[in-house]
C-alpha cells in the first residue's frame, strides 16, 4: 500500500517537476537573450557617439563599462538544459563547450584591447577598435555558434 501511495504521489508530482526544469531553462534563455541584446544596445550607443551622431563623447565609458560587465556573463549564459525552446544558439556550444570557452575567452581579450583603445578618448581610433572588436568579438561568436534567424 505504501509502495502504490508513493508511486501515486510521484506521478502527480513528476510533471510538475518537469514544468518546474522547463520554466527554469525558458527563463535563462529570455534572460540570455536580454543580456544579448543589452550588448548590441551599447555596441549601437557606441556606434553612434564615434560616428558623431551623438556628440557626448563622455558617454563611451559608460557603455565600455557596461559591456563589460555584460562580457564578464558570457560563460553562464549557456549552462546545460537551455539548448532547446526558442533560441539561436546553435548545438555547438554545449556539444563543444572547450571550443565554446575559447571563443568566449578571444571575444573576451578583443572587448579589453577595444576597451583600451576607447580609453585613449579619440573617437577615430576608438571607431577603428569597435569595428575590430565587433569582427573578433561579437562576430566571432555569431559566426559559429548562432543560427541564423529565418525570413
Amino acid at each position: 500500500m505504501k509502495k502504490t501511495m508513493l508511486l501515486l504521489a510521484f506521478l502527480l508530482i513528476a510533471p510538475t517537476l518537469q514544468a518546474s526544469e522547463d520554466f527554469e531553462a525558458e527563463g535563462i534563455i529570455k534572460y540570455r537573450k536580454a543580456v544579448m541584446t543589452a550588448i548590441k544596445g551599447h555596441n549601437l550607443a557606441i556606434k553612434q557617439v564615434v560616428s558623431g551622431k551623438f556628440p557626448n563623447h563622455g558617454q563611451i565609458s559608460y557603455h565600455v563599462n557596461a559591456l563589460g560587465d555584460l562580457f564578464s556573463e558570457l560563460d553562464s549564459l549557456f549552462p546545460d538544459g537551455s539548448d532547446f525552446g526558442k533560441t539561436n544558439a546553435k548545438s555547438e556550444i554545449w556539444d563543444e563547450p572547450e571550443k565554446f570557452s575559447k571563443t568566449v575567452q578571444k571575444s573576451r581579450q578583443a572587448f579589453q584591447t577595444f576597451k583600451a583603445a576607447a580609453a585613449s578618448g579619440d573617437l577615430k581610433t576608438t571607431g577603428k577598435a569597435l569595428k575590430a572588436f565587433g569582427k573578433g568579438s561579437c562576430g566571432l561568436c555569431h559566426k559559429t555558434y548562432k543560427k541564423k534567424p529565418k525570413k
